[in-house]
């Protein structure tokens, strides 16, 4: 008697493997074991004395088991069945995705920035299949797991939920200057000079962003980078001194000893005129070098599977000391003048200015010349955006810098923490988010589908209270996996400290980790408010005033999540690289194309006006603003304008000012920047180089609360909805009231 195995291989007959396997069934039922009906069934099949194929075999045991007074065996054993035919299906389909991503069969550009192409992208890409599965079967709880399957949520970075990483960090940067770090092969002195804290930023940077899954930042790289500025130019002030000044006069030498060598020591540039401005010069080459080494390695150190480069943001702009301002306008300056050859756009990092009033803000103000030349960068290269150190909902202590506002790329915001840190931002980042889809909600309760004629409000309410809890439930359920882990686990890390309290770290990173927050984020506010009610927000007064109680709604139960459960959960503005093409996908599946609900190849970003809809900068300001006071632990206003803004610095200005007043946390303008590949023209090109006529064009455009290299590296619904984005300036009158 001759059996088929799965495989296609023939084998002997063997009756003790199927008496082995109803035992184990019967171990898992409360019945206990009964060898006898085991063989007795064991038996009856193998005087069939016929060859048997394996599933042949199984579906003789069960209908067996079913004769017999074991039912309860009969069905443990159809359920160990049916779970070991689920996870061979599962491999299957594994090795299937897997020939894809080797033979370059299905570049999804679900991260603009990986090179899907490259070996590196590759073997990233198959891992995470790998990583995904795993945390959905063994790291889900029931209820979770469901709520993905459906689409109710979306779990960010799940290719690293199993790993145990975190999102992103405001890394402490001036610690780790002052005190120099230590790696795996070897360890790094402080920083002496200030060149050398720019080249040990980008190293920083990098070795940070190994050990986590978002981004890294520096909360306030102005006031990091300082100290260095000072010791710079003591060094260059004292080789003056010794090559064309006079060291040995009585006056110096007290100078030199009582450490009186400042940038704003004004006895020096009146006595010691030359030497002063050798230091001075010397200084700003030095600073000026050093920030352009620094955009030019962190666009450069491809330290990430698929050519990526750490995901860096820095902010700046409030420092007003003398070094600290000289960091800010080196590191603009660099902005200005690009990256390579043909001096392109900087992808990274990310720079972010820091508006504060009585700061930066108006003529008068110590730093309102870094905000002009803020202006500046910005209308050539989009960066850098803009945060409100003002906003509402912040509260900074005037004395401690770590408390100033600031913001980590796409959009990402800390609150308050309830563990001792209050406002502060250095050593805290975001834990991990989960997005709710919201569009669902209204597809099921509005009138949509043409089901009814008036939307299911309170159906609406009650299902919308049980997805924020499973959002929660998830939420929690990723927090107690990542703080199980070993500090060994990111060594960087724990070892050096960029984030706080990682010396109470022992067995776990519960103590660092409990300092960040925990993500309750949304998608398609819009498409959510179409489906309901047959008109999104934009138009209706009424819809309007439901969308923003929903996003109360979510700020009220993070609110509440907080008290409860004794951790920083906050709303999240869900940037939505990725997600954005898969969750319209999912729900085009679901219910079909359904118009400005699911007819498009993305869903709308958070609470953001549709980018179809043809309103004017204040009409989508004043619209977004109200959002955005409740959505604390992220969010961004875009405007997007047709071209870029050199030749209007006053209304750039105007603008910004305007979105500030509006208690605007965050702001971004976009508008094309278009390369020649060919002779390096910049501009907005239409289809060929009006300089050397080549269709060899980079087309750079912002992602999400970043740029990419070329809007051809966007997913599909990416690129439909930069196709589709309306340029709101239409006016600039800035006082319009709100809708």
């Amino acid at each position: 008697m001759k059996v088929t195995k799965r495989d296609g291989r023939i084998v002997n007959f063997d009756k003790t493997k199927i008496v082995e396997a109803i035992k184990k069934a019967m171990e898992r039922t409360t019945g206990g074991v009964n060898l006898t009906i085991a063989n007795k069934i064991a038996d009856s099949i193998e005087k069939t004395n016929k060859d048997l194929s394996v599933e042949e075999i199984q579906d003789l045991v069960e209908n067996k088991l079913m004769t017999t007074s074991r039912k309860d065996v009969a069905k443990e054993y159809i359920t160990y069945r049916n779970e070991r035919t689920r996870i061979r299906e599962q491999d299957k389909a594994i090795y299937k995705d897997a020939d894809k991503i080797l033979n370059c069969e299905n570049i999804t550009n679900d991260n603009a920035n990986i090179d899907q192409y490259s070996f590196s992208g590759k073997e990233e890409r198959i891992a995470e299949m790998i990583h995904k599965s795993y945390a959905i079967d063994k790291l889900f709880t029931d209820r979770v797991r469901k709520a993905y399957n459906e689409h109710w949520i979306y779990i960010h970075d799940l290719n690293k939920y199993a790993i145990g990483e975190a999102n992103c960090l405001f890394a402490d940067v001036a610690k780790l200057l002052k005190n120099g770090f230590s790696t795996r092969n070897g360890d790094v002195r402080g920083a002496n000079s200030v060149s050398t804290a720019f080249q040990l930023v980008a190293v920083i940077f990098q070795c940070q962003s190994q050990v986590q899954f978002g981004g890294v930042a520096s909360a306030h790289i102005d006031t990091d980078i300082a100290p260095y500025v000072k010791i710079s130019f003591k060094k260059h002030f004292k080789d003056a001194l010794k090559y064309i000044g006079k060291f040995d006069n009585p006056d110096i030498n007290e100078i030199i000893n009582e450490n009186k060598i400042e940038i704003d020591n004004n006895d020096l540039k009146i006595h010691y005129p030359n030497s002063y401005q050798y230091a001075y010069d010397m200084l700003n080459k030095e600073g000026k070098q050093g920030a352009q080494a620094l955009y030019h390695n962190l666009n450069t150190l491809e330290s990430r599977a698929g050519s990526q480069v750490p995901f860096t943001s820095i902010n700046f702009g409030c420092d007003t000391t003398p070094e600290g301002r000289l960091v800010s306008k080196w590191i603009l300056e660099a902005s200005i003048d690009g990256i390579g050859k043909f001096h392109r756009t900087s992808i990274f990092p990310i720079s972010i200015f820091q508006y504060k009033k009585g700061i930066n803000d108006k003529p008068g103000t110590p730093n309102y010349d870094l905000k002009l030349l803020a202006i500046k960068s910005m209308s050539k290269r989009i960066y850098p955006n803009w945060v409100n150190c003002d906003f509402t909902q912040h509260h900074e202590d005037p004395n401690d810098p770590d408390t100033r506002k600031a913001t980590m790329g796409c959009r990402t915001q800390l609150g308050y923490d309830r563990f001792g840190m209050g406002y502060k931002q250095v050593g805290r980042g975001n834990i991990c988010p989960t997005t709710m889809i919201l569009p669902k909600l209204g597809i099921e309760y509005g009138i949509c589908l043409g089901k009814r004629k008036e939307p299911d409000l309170d159906g609406f309410w009650k299902a919308f209270d049980k997805l924020l809890d499973v959002t929660r439930e998830s939420l929690l359920n990723r927090f107690t996996y990542i703080v199980k882990q070993s500090p060994k686990s990111a060594p960087f890390m724990y070892n050096n400290g960029t984030m706080a309290d990682t010396g109470k770290c022992k067995d776990n990173v519960y103590n660092a980790v409990k300092h960040g927050t925990l993500a309750i984020g949304f998608i398609g506010l819009s498409e959510m408010c179409q489906a309901l009610f047959g008109k999104n927000f934009v138009h209706d007064k009424k819809v309007y005033n439901f969308a923003l109680s929903v996003i109360k709604h979510i700020y009220d139960f993070a609110k509440e999540s907080s008290e409860k459960y004794n951790l920083n959960f906050s709303t999240y503005a869900t940037p939505a690289e990725g997600s954005c093409e898969t969750i319209a996908t999912n729900l085009r599946k679901e219910y079909g194309s359904i118009p400005f609900v699911t007819d498009k190849k993305y869903t709308t970003n958070s609470s953001h006006v549709p980018v179809w809809e043809k309103v004017s900068m204040n009409e989508k300001l004043n619209l977004e603003a109200p959002f955005t006071f409740y959505e604390t632990g992220g969010c961004i206003t875009y405007l997007e304008i047709d071209s870029g803004l050199e030749n209007n610095p006053k209304g750039v200005e105007k603008l910004i000012d305007y979105a500030m007043s509006l208690n605007i946390p965050y702001l971004a303008i976009n508008f094309p920047i278009d390369t020649c590949n060919n002779c390096g023209f910049q501009g907005n090109i239409p289809e060929k180089c009006p300089r050397c006529n080549s269709e060899n064009i980079e087309r750079l455009r912002r992602v999400t609360g970043y740029l990419s290299t070329d809007v051809s590296h966007f997913n599909k619904g990416k690129q439909q909805e930069v196709d589709d984005r309306v340029k709101h300036n239409k006016t600039v009158d800035f006082g319009g009231e709100n809708t």
